[in-house]
């Protein structure tokens, strides 16, 4: 399961809250090296590995926030209104700012109540530039007002039961916060610029109430139907609990009540005093869809960047993997044909021998059947010729081989005895077809004599 990390700066210290785990590192001030340095501190730590997603909490001070009422139920021509509306109601260029808006819901007849929060870009500008050299990117920038609303709610969880409507104080170092809850949702807030530390001087105490007066009648007439009956207050509120009362119950009817978490008021205990942990605590428990989430440009392309990267990354390993496979298969069916090979040659070189005395043993046979065939028989031939042969015919050459032709070399005083005798072997059974090859003449010791070769068949 990924960590939820909530980090939220103020001009004197980063606030982290890593899964219920509160840790705040001071600040001498605020450029993005410090304050990177701050949060790689924090996050080493408490050991934080990789597996986390960062929310980036704006304190309510530094953003503008407006109760719109649009006839549109749309959200793409909500959208476009409140793209005009901007460009009316704000003093400065659509491109220098950065905007996000809540939907309430539709009043039942023509308009969608919305709750509008405008920031300069320029304000996140070190926040965001301090993730860099941790090489972090925020899921998304909240408003510390919705993580109020999340800590009420957790706080009083099987407590106290909250009603529909009620109102939130929150003091910080050096402002605080009324948060109109309307419907268990963000109605409105107003800011106040007195905090804790503002608070120790009298002067600024009563300025403080009148503020603080001028708040609570600003929400009552911004939303009448809201009829708040109670304040809890938060932070580091909690000595200025009949401070508050007082002023509250006197005009408003609203009862005080401060809420704390354990993990809260041991970090009071052995920390800083006067800080408020309670937006960073809330969103730890929870993070809507709906809630108000600034996206800027910027981190929106390197997170698409990142993703991309990401999937080139899965897409290149999975190949590699798949070429892997394929050349393990290849190697495998390879070594398979080489060891096939190699038993076909050993059985080759195995039955060689078997061959060997086989070829011999037919070679002993063919010899054998020259001998044990009477027809063929080179011993039928010779008997034949010494029957056949007349006195006026010599032999001087025979040849016989097993399959081919039988043949008879010779001579003779005169041609009619050479063609009697080819007559005479034609005739007989054993020299059947027998033919004269060729005759020639030539001198034997004086005397003439006719050569010739019969061929039998």
């Amino acid at each position: 399961m990924r960590t939820k990390v909530i980090v939220e700066l103020v001009e004197s210290c980063l606030k982290v809250c890593i899964g219920r785990k509160i840790a705040v590192e001071s600040l001498f001030n605020t450029e993005p090296a410090v304050i990177s340095a701050a949060l790689s501190k924090i996050l080493k730590q408490n050991r934080c590995g990789k597996d986390f997603d960062v929310f980036v909490v704006f304190n309510r001070n530094k953003i503008t926030v407006r109760r719109v009422e649009l006839p549109s139920q749309d959200p793409r021509e909500i959208e476009q209104m409140l793209g005009l509306y901007l460009m009316r109601q704000i003093p400065y260029q659509k491109e220098e700012v950065c905007w996000s808006y809540q939907n309430l819901g539709f009043d039942g007849i023509s308009n969608s109540h919305l709750i509008l929060a405008v920031v300069l870009k320029n304000v996140f500008k070190n926040i965001v530039s301090s993730f860099v050299p941790v090489n972090i990117l925020p899921e998304a920038i909240l408003m510390s007002s919705q993580g109020l609303i999340y800590y009420v709610v957790d706080a009083c969880r099987n407590k106290i039961a909250l009603p529909n409507s009620y109102m939130i104080l929150d003091i910080d170092t050096n402002y605080s916060d009324l948060v109109l809850v309307y419907n268990q949702k963000l109605g409105s807030s107003v800011v106040i610029p007195q905090g804790a530390a503002q608070l120790n001087d009298p002067l600024e105490k009563e300025k403080f109430a009148a503020e603080f007066k001028q708040a609570l009648v600003a929400l009552n007439n911004e939303i009448p139907d809201a009829r708040c009956e109670k304040i809890f207050l938060t932070g580091s509120a909690s000595s200025l609990v009949s401070f508050v009362e007082n002023i509250s119950a006197q005009d408003f009817n609203l009862k005080a009540q401060y809420l704390s978490f354990k993990e809260y008021d041991n970090f009071l205990a052995h920390g800083l005093k006067d800080i408020s942990l309670s937006a960073i605590l809330g969103f730890s428990t929870q993070v809507a869809k709906d809630d108000l989430k600034f996206i800027l440009p910027e981190i929106q392309i390197k997170k698409e960047m990142k993703l991309k990267l990401k999937q080139l990354m899965i897409l290149g390993v999975s190949l590699i993997y798949i070429l892997i496979m394929l050349g393990g298969i290849a190697l495998v069916r390879l070594t398979q044909r080489q060891s096939y090979a190699l038993n076909l040659k050993n059985r080759v070189t195995s039955l060689g021998k078997d061959v060997k005395e086989l070829e011999d043993i037919t070679s002993k046979l063919k010899i054998a059947r020259q001998y044990a065939d009477a027809k063929s028989s080179a011993l039928t031939y010779l008997n034949g010729l010494n029957r056949l042969c007349p006195d006026n015919i010599i032999i001087t050459n025979y040849n016989w081989e097993l399959g081919k032709p039988f043949t008879i070399r010779g001579y003779a005083q005169a041609i009619p005895d050479i063609l009697d005798f080819t007559n005479t072997l034609g005739n007989a059974e054993t020299f059947k077809g027998a033919q004269n090859r060729y005759t020639r003449r030539r001198k034997l010791k004086d005397k003439d004599v006719i050569d010739f070769e019969i061929s039998v068949k």
